[in-house]
């Protein structure tokens, strides 16, 4: 059989082929060549076509044209309608019409550009020659499992060419669902109520409308046949999405049976839209017990002891219990006080309390408060009296105290205890301790001393001390001093009063003062010493009593009694003028020594140094020193007085 060659793209072609299989050109249009059918010796290959290049010579060229290049439009594309309805049952089909305006045969894709999710497309054949009008059914059906809600769309279409995709026409089309589905259903759950000695009830209403492609607005009402059931719906309209369900709660109110007796009713739940009244039934099945036994009034008051500290007033709530009655009573309310101590104030004394209730009264009670420090119990009774003469009481307690005195549990501390001073005054620190109180004290404090002599003086003069704290504040005593060498000693009481009580604290106050005697004892003493001194040192400057002279008189005593000759009577005087200035000396270190005593020494020594002075004149001539030798023995010897104990 004969064979085409694709004028296009080269490719051989079976001779029945309108189309080529690569480029889906036309091949009618191909200037085809018929190819015998192969032999046993099939024929030598056709030589190789010429280099590209131009043709020098056409007109003797038998070798077909060069193919032309080929031109991809986008197709020329229009709706003949703008509308179409589809539904889950049947699609919408409507028809499209495509122009090829390319140079090429082209197949066309349909489709839709950004669709919703339920909707699909279809379409028949869309392979055109150039320059060809044909007219394209297309299919939009809702995709299987999926709801299409009733509404109206615009759909946008694009239609592509198969050999360039970005070749394309958009066009749209109104897309119209059209509603369709039963009415909802309407179910209650539970259907069956039943209500034990109680009249509110509740149940849910479910409406479903998975049925339905588009949504519904149902108002809803509940009737019974005796008109006596009411019914509160939360919402009383609901709004039942397509294809979904919605809830709504029912509470109700149905009066109660006699008592002991059932009761069934039938209430009947309405939902109703544009299209008619859905309804569903639900049974209430209704029971009262038997009314129970009569009880008597009770009465009791809360609280029933009550605790008052520091105060007369206090108020109790009567509770008048009327619960287990089944009618309304009227009693007289008033108190009672065995002691006779207690006031009662009622807010209302007649009440009246309705059967299977509570009846509230509050009384004031009024007392004396006991004495500071005291407690006390006091009982009384509040009385209530029917109308009828039937009596109830209820008993309480008033348990009343009143807090000590601040100044009671409160203590005064001086520091220190004893103090002893050599001067004119002395400090003192003075504590009002309230760390055992529970109220703030507030004292004013004084002081005095057991002879009345002193002078005291407290600052500052009032404390307020805090619970649970301690307030210092400072004394000072002053008084003079006591004769030298003497001590003496008084106590000083401090006070802190309040308005209602005093404390006290004592300390001892002690002055000493020193003995001033032996000092000036010593010092007379040491000025004697000093004053004889100098009497001393002149004598030991005179020539007849320089210590060259008393050596070369030692030494002719000492010649003459070696050779046994008669000492002169100069140099004896002079000898014994020696020995009293040495005695001089003597006492006056005796002096000294006789500080640590009580005194004898130093008068010892100032009579003995005075004799010296006079020796010392006798015998040596000279009394240069004697004025100074006699008057420091007589101040060491009144400073030896002054030393005597």
């Amino acid at each position: 059989m004969a064979e085409r060659i694709c004028r296009t793209c080269g490719t051989p072609e079976n001779g029945a082929a309108a189309f080529c299989h690569v480029c889906d050109t036309y091949l009618g249009w191909t200037l085809n060549i018929d190819i015998p059918t192969p032999t046993a010796d099939p024929p030598p290959p056709p030589p190789p076509p010429p280099p590209p290049g131009p043709s020098r010579d056409r007109s003797v060229d038998p070798r077909p044209d060069p193919p032309r290049p080929d031109r991809v439009l986008a197709p020329v594309a229009s709706l003949k309608q703008t509308e179409v309805v589809v539904t889950a049952s049947s699609p919408g089909r409507f028809e499209l019409s495509l122009k090829n305006d390319s140079t090429i045969v082209d197949s066309y894709v349909i489709d839709l550009a950004d669709p919703p999710a339920w909707l699909a497309l279809t379409h028949s054949e869309t392979n055109l020659l150039p320059a060809t009008v044909r007219t394209v059914e297309v299919a939009l059906a809702v995709r299987p499992g999926i709801l299409a809600v009733a509404q109206r769309t615009t759909v946008p279409i694009m239609i592509r060419s198969s050999v360039e995709p970005s070749r394309a026409t958009p066009l749209q089309i109104d897309v119209v669902v059209p509603r369709f589905g039963p009415p909802a259903t309407l179910v209650a759950q539970p259907n069956l109520i039943r209500l034990a000695d109680v009249t509110d009830g509740a149940f849910q209403l479910q409406l479903d409308n998975r049925a339905a492609n588009f949504a519904r607005r149902y108002e809803l009402a509940a009737t019974d046949p005796e008109g006596v059931v009411q019914a509160r719906f939360a919402p009383p309209v609901v709004d039942v999405p397509a294809g979904g369900l919605a809830q709504a709660a029912v509470r109700f109110t149905a009066p109660p049976p006699p008592p002991g007796k059932e009761l069934s009713r039938q209430l009947t739940v309405t939902g109703t839209d544009a299209e008619g009244p859905i309804s569903v039934s639900v049974t209430l099945a209704q029971y009262a017990s038997p009314p129970p036994e009569s009880l008597p009034v009770r009465l009791r008051l809360e609280p029933t002891t009550i605790s008052m500290v520091d105060t007369g007033t206090a108020a109790v709530n009567v509770v008048v219990d009327n619960r287990g009655g089944h009618q309304q009573v009227k009693l007289n309310l008033s108190g009672r006080d065995p002691g006779g101590r207690i006031g009662f104030s009622f807010d209302h004394t007649r009440v009246a309390v309705t059967a299977n209730s509570l009846g509230y009264v509050r009384v004031v009670l009024e007392t004396q408060p006991p004495v500071r420090g005291a407690s006390a119990t006091r009982p009384f009774s509040v009385v209530a009296v029917a109308d009828d003469g039937r009596e109830v009481e209820a008993a309480g307690t008033l348990e009343l105290s009143s807090r000590p005195d601040p100044i009671a549990s409160a203590t005064l501390h001086v520091h220190p205890e004893h103090l002893l001073t050599k001067g004119r005054k002395g400090s003192y620190a003075v504590d009002v301790d309230n760390r055992a109180g529970i109220e703030p004290l507030h004292v004013r404090l004084t002081a005095v001393d057991e002879y009345g002599t002193a002078r005291l003086g407290l600052q500052p003069p009032v404390l307020l001390v805090l619970p649970g704290q301690v307030a210092r504040a400072g004394l000072v005593v002053e008084h003079p001093r006591p004769a030298g060498g003497t001590t003496s000693s008084r106590r000083v009481q401090v006070s802190a009063t309040s308005q209602t009580g005093r404390i006290e604290a004592e300390a001892t106050f002690t002055q000493q003062s020193e003995n001033l005697r032996r000092l000036w004892a010593v010092l007379m003493v040491l000025l004697g010493v000093c004053v004889l001194l100098p009497g001393v040192v002149l004598w030991l400057n005179d020539p007849q009593l320089d210590p060259s002279t008393i050596e070369g008189v030692v030494r002719q005593l000492v010649d003459d009694a070696q050779s046994q000759r008669r000492p002169a009577t100069g140099n004896v005087m002079t000898a014994v003028a020696a020995a009293f200035l040495l005695l001089l000396l003597l006492c006056t270190a005796l002096m000294l020594l006789g500080l640590t005593g009580g005194g004898r020494m130093v008068r010892f020594a100032a009579i003995v140094a005075a004799v010296s002075g006079v020796g010392v004149l006798v015998g040596s001539g000279a009394g240069v020193g004697l004025p100074f030798a006699l008057v420091g023995a007589v101040i060491a010897f009144a400073g030896g007085v002054m030393l005597r104990r």
